[in-house]
């Protein structure tokens, strides 16, 4: 079978590396807000939980919707007007998107279909992720129980190995669950062969819970 990507070469490990300790806090706040609550997220409540002050908390907001780690609803107050409150961080959303998760049936949504198997795999929750395989548009439907995927589903994931200046716009559109091997090797032909790793279910856990440890863990 394939072999996960190595998280140490996952373009968005490096992204995120970059972003300071404040914009690191805030991200991990909003993720547990939004896990928690499956509601928007305030700059307010993300200055409770941090102990930040909230023009430090806007500052880190912007760093983190820049990297594309964040997700505000637009501002009601026209443009030119601050952001509104989050709505997804860390892959995880309270918003409509493509993929749709449920967390111990909680309805959320995901940046990519990696979220929707490393995200219950970290935290080692039950969880249904819904999506469709990019070649022939049949829609997947993953149970993932205590954490733990299908050991045997034809379904393989799509790891993408460019370069990323920003999550939602550079990794996430091809990282996504394909019906089966031959049909990811179709659209990696019509795409042009683009870089990356293949991987079954258990190599995307095994990786998602590399990749959302920072968020899962017991905060220090």
């Amino acid at each position: 079978m394939t072999n996960p990507q190595d998280p140490e070469q996952d373009p968005t490990i490096g992204l995120l590396s970059i972003l300071d300790g404040a914009a690191s806090r805030v991200r991990r706040a909003a993720f547990t807000r939004l896990l928690a609550t499956a509601e928007p997220v305030d700059v307010t409540t993300l200055a409770f939980d941090t102990g930040l002050a909230k023009s430090d908390v806007e500052t880190a907001l912007a760093d983190l919707a820049s990297a594309g780690a964040i997700t505000r609803q637009p501002s009601s107050a026209g443009q030119g007007s601050p952001a509104g409150p989050v709505v997804a961080a860390g892959g995880l959303s309270v918003a409509p998107a493509r993929h749709q998760l449920l967390l111990d049936g909680r309805a959320f949504w995901t940046w990519c279909a990696f979220d929707g198997i490393g995200i219950p795999a970290a935290l080692g929750i039950d969880a249904v992720l819904e999506t469709r395989c990019p070649t022939c548009g049949e829609h997947i439907q993953v149970s993932v129980v205590d954490g733990q995927p299908p050991l045997d589903s034809p379904v393989v994931g799509w790891l993408p190995g460019r370069a990323c200046a920003n999550v939602q716009d550079d990794f996430c559109p091809e990282a996504n669950l394909f019906c089966s091997d031959a049909h990811l090797a179709s659209w990696r032909a019509t795409v042009g062969e683009p870089l990356g790793t293949a991987a079954s279910l258990p190599d995307l856990a095994e990786t998602g819970r590399q990749v959302w440890s920072d968020l899962t863990s017991p905060a220090e």
